[in-house]
């Protein structure tokens, strides 16, 4: 099975991508999920209000009664840490617009993951519960002090809604749903970007093409001329009893993600963000060592940044690191392993371009170029194995950790945590 995993990742790398991407600030984005988790320990471009107390049903439980308190001391937060704008994506409709109130919803709140009741499953119907929210939240945004407050600017159509939980309405549901958010928001802002309704793949039970085979039925049934960004969650996770997450997975994941959205030339050009993912839920007995987060999260966003997607919002800041999903932070033990190698490879990633991403046999590498610097990125995607890299052309190298040490005998020798090949001899 591991052989025909790695066949299959070999054929979608050979897959032409799209023109590299100099990686901005905005390129690392951020779900956090406690506002008593601000100021956050870690650079971040822009935070995605997700698991936030922030959902339809829980600002405007009834149509026409909506109370801001809570987003507002989010977005106030947000600005207090310096960061301007934010990310809102919709879902979870109140019970008292749900077209089924009492439907289950997989392991979520009954009746939230149904569609509004004046919406028909072809699309058809007045849509005016949506309508008249999307309304309320944008002119609510507008209209607040962003001196004090963060704007949203990009504005997801829906969560997951490929998820049994999320969502149990239909496609052409969603895409009447992107053309009427498009209408209201862009009157308001015309900068405002509307994202595509955002998709899950994921590793565990091998749904390597949830993502892609979803926005191919959704940009089919006309979706994608309202849509300024594709949007889709990546998790590189397992499940599996003494196994552990695999990174470079992601590839997968988008590389056919890119192949469905070949076909649809009325979002050719348009970016693409990953707008969700991390390891996710795993076997966490097997992953609370040091080296297995750091590794993990290293090659992740490196990984993402070599395929041409343009923001990447990891999932989360400030989790519970003995259940989900990627914690970085807690309140009771500071910062972890992963943010520490979080803020190296941001330091080796921002202004430059990642390329040329590939195997040979178990040993991976990465060009990353920028102005006036060429480095290289190895690793071997083994846990608990090495593996030596050719270092010849280069001087020094530096870790997750941030040491720097110089190369030796045109050799390296290394393990599941990248290190950074660089000219000269580093400081």
């Amino acid at each position: 099975m591991k052989a025909l995993s790695r066949l299959l990742l070999l054929l979608w790398l050979a897959i032409p991508s799209v023109a590299q991407v100099t990686i901005q600030d905005s390129f690392f984005g951020m779900l956090v999920n406690k506002p008593d988790s601000f100021p956050l320990k870690v650079p971040v471009g822009s935070v995605r209000l997700w698991d936030t107390g922030t959902n339809w049903f829980q600002i405007c439980p009834t149509n026409g009664h909506c109370d801001w308190d809570h987003l507002d001391k989010w977005l106030a937060t947000i600005k207090s840490d310096g960061i301007p704008e934010v990310m809102y994506t919709f879902g979870k409709t109140p019970d008292s617009i749900s077209s089924n109130p009492m439907g289950k919803c997989w392991q979520a709140r009954l009746g939230q993951c149904y569609p509004p009741r004046d919406l028909n499953p072809d699309g058809g119907g007045s849509n005016a519960a949506w309508k008249d929210f999307v309304h309320a939240i944008v002119e609510h945004n507008q209209h607040l002090d962003h001196s004090r407050y963060a704007l949203i600017k990009w504005w997801g159509i829906w969560n997951e809604p490929n998820g049994h939980n999320f969502w149990g309405g239909t496609t052409p549901q969603l895409v009447r749903m992107t053309k009427d958010a498009r209408e209201i928001i862009k009157a308001a802002d015309p900068s405002a970007l509307i994202l595509s309704p955002e998709p899950s793949s994921l590793t565990k039970h091998g749904n390597f093409h949830d993502a892609g085979d979803w926005l191919e039925g959704y940009l089919s049934a006309g979706g994608g001329q309202y849509i300024d960004v594709v949007a889709f969650h990546c998790y590189a996770n397992t499940n599996n009893p003494g196994d552990r997450p695999y990174a470079e997975d992601v590839l997968k994941m988008v590389s056919y993600v890119k192949e469905k959205l070949a076909r649809h030339p009325e979002v050719s050009g348009k970016p693409m963000w990953m707008t969700e993912g991390s390891w996710g839920k795993t076997n966490e007995a097997n992953f609370r060592d040091d080296d297995s987060p750091m590794a993990y999260i290293t090659r992740f966003y490196t990984l993402l940044a070599s395929t041409g997607v343009e923001r990447v919002y990891w999932y989360i800041y400030d989790g519970n690191p003995n259940d989900c999903c990627g914690t970085m932070w807690t309140q009771g033990r500071g910062e972890l392993a992963g943010a520490k190698a979080y803020k190296e490879m941001h330091k080796w990633l921002l202004g430059r371009t990642v390329s040329h991403c590939g195997p040979q046999g178990h040993l991976w590498s990465c060009d990353l170029e920028g102005p006036g610097y060429k480095g290289k990125m190895v690793w071997n995607d083994e846990y608990d194995k090495t593996v030596t890299a050719d270092a010849g052309g280069f001087g020094s190298y530096r870790d997750v950790s941030g040491t720097v040490a110089q190369v030796g005998q045109k050799t390296v020798t290394v393990g599941i945590k990248p290190i950074l090949l660089e000219a000269g001899r580093g400081k």
